[in-house]
């Protein structure tokens, strides 16, 4: 009896101090979406690099910024970032691994680049919407789109 005993306390014991790992498959995730803390503009080529507020973007969903511009002419290639008043290291975006954008595929932008500009060449004349998804600071990401 005793030797049945010492087995069961034995086994109680073990499995007390196992680890069990339980795994909920129907558990989701909410992301909370980071936000600018400061203004934005699209600063370019066709702005003298100076931030203008009539290029100031604006929010659109939770830590997704746009603003419009009117490209005249077509085929032309337009330069562009899109970074605060004072250039700040975290608020100077420009291309992470290509600049050069295409209509409606977002890129990833590197925040902490100096020299990295962003390349738009429209193919006809008009208003397009660029876009700054902040929404995941880890990785933002810029689109062009008419409109």
């Amino acid at each position: 009896m005793k030797k049945l005993s010492a087995v069961v306390l034995a086994l109680l014991l073990s499995a007390c101090s196992s680890q069990v790992h339980v795994t909920d498959t129907q558990q989701t995730t909410t992301t909370v979406a980071k936000e600018l803390n400061r203004p934005m503009y699209l600063r370019g080529d066709f702005t003298l690099w100076d931030a203008e507020s009539h290029y100031r973007l604006k929010t659109s969903q939770p830590g997704v910024y746009s603003v419009r511009a009117k490209f005249m002419t077509p085929g032309k290639v337009y330069e562009f970032k899109l970074a605060d008043e004072a250039w700040s290291k975290g608020f100077n975006c420009g291309y992470k691994v290509q600049g050069v954008l295409q209509l409606n595929q977002p890129e990833l932008a590197d925040c902490d680049t100096v020299y990295n500009y962003f390349s738009f060449m429209p193919k006809h004349k008009g208003w397009y919407k660029i876009t700054l998804d902040y929404s995941d600071s880890r990785s933002p990401k810029v689109m062009v789109t008419k409109g």
